[in-house]
């Protein structure tokens, strides 16, 4: 039994990896640590899964890091192979860069398949509140692809000549880019769930590309297809970095950023209200369960009981005053 993963995961190393190795050396000054050992270790790809492995690189000026995730496609079993066959996927590359949060001005962009925009609008927290699309053709890029973007000013600073002709050019190996200064995930879906803690907004610059081959053994040659996005990736990570909203839009961006903060404070207030109101009822519901079990002079008295203390609870509040007579 052989595990064709394992046979990727060798051909990931010697080839996508240890190939982009070189560029990410001259980029960071760790390439590959494990993040566990107290001495700083080089060239490890961490296996997360049967199907993830990861690849940490830090030092580097304007982010703290970056994460490269390799996600192949399953390859262990049967079922999977076959699904392939018929509905053909690829394995990805998502690349995630912690920004600080000096690093990063007020910057929320995405482009991402037009097909998918509208949902993901709907269910990514950053893009609901902030973003809005605009149209793609202002940038000389692929019509199968949508923008979501809070200002023009950025899209128009971060989206250059060279950067929408990588993407155009490698459009079989781009899938999607995401920026946020505010990045709290994904809303929750659940109907009547209730978030209790707000997720701390973080500073994210997210590049999501795809293997080319649709999952066959991982050649070097396809591998390199990689590089001028992730080269692309390296540029623009410099570029938001070095990048400054004008006055009259950061002043914008600092009162959308507060009125968001307002209103998840208002909507959580309701929900607390809600839940309180919830509490009372169920605890009425289980008393009047507990008197219908009473004989009927336990419940009497009970109801009178009840009966005068909602008495006291609703009567004007009226101070006695003594009155000397005589």
């Amino acid at each position: 039994h052989v595990n064709h993963n394992e046979e990727a995961v060798v051909s990931t190393q010697s080839t996508g990896f240890d190939h982009h190795k070189k560029l990410l050396s001259e980029a960071f000054c760790i390439v590959g640590d494990d993040g566990v050992s107290k001495e700083i270790s080089d060239g490890i790809l961490v296996k997360e899964s049967e199907n993830k492995f990861v690849v940490w690189c830090t030092g580097r000026m304007g982010c703290e890091g970056i994460k490269i995730e390799i996600k192949l496609l399953r390859r262990q079993d049967l079922i999977s192979l076959i699904s392939q066959l018929f509905k053909p996927q690829s394995d990805t590359i998502t690349i995630t860069t912690y920004m600080a949060p000096e690093d990063m001005d007020s910057v929320v962009l995405a482009i991402m398949p037009k097909k998918g925009l509208k949902r993901l609008q709907q269910e990514v927290q950053d893009l609901a509140h902030f973003a809005t699309e605009r149209k793609i053709e202002s940038y000389d890029l692929p019509s199968t692809l949508g923008l979501l973007v809070e200002f023009t000013e950025v899209a128009n600073e971060l989206l250059t000549t060279p950067v929408c002709r990588t993407i155009t050019e490698n459009i079989d190996v781009f899938d999607s880019i995401h920026f946020s200064d505010y990045y709290t995930g994904f809303k929750i879906s659940q109907e009547g769930q209730v978030e209790t803690e707000r997720p701390k907004p973080m500073k994210r610059l997210i590049f999501n590309f795809v293997i080319p081959g649709h999952g066959k053994k991982t050649k070097n040659t396809i591998m390199t297809s990689t590089e001028p996005l992730l080269r692309m990736a390296l540029h623009m990570m410099s570029r938001v970095h070095k990048f400054k909203l004008s006055k009259e839009k950061k002043m914008k961006a600092e009162k959308h950023r507060i009125q968001v903060e307002e209103e998840y404070l208002k909507q959580t207030h309701v929900q607390r209200q809600e839940a309180a109101q919830a509490r009372r009822d169920e605890k009425k519901r289980q008393e009047k369960e507990k008197v219908q079990d009473l004989d009927p002079d336990a419940q009497r008295r009970y109801e009178e009981k009840e009966y005068k203390k909602n008495m006291r609870r609703s009567g004007p509040k009226v101070k006695q005053l003594k009155v000397k007579t005589g």
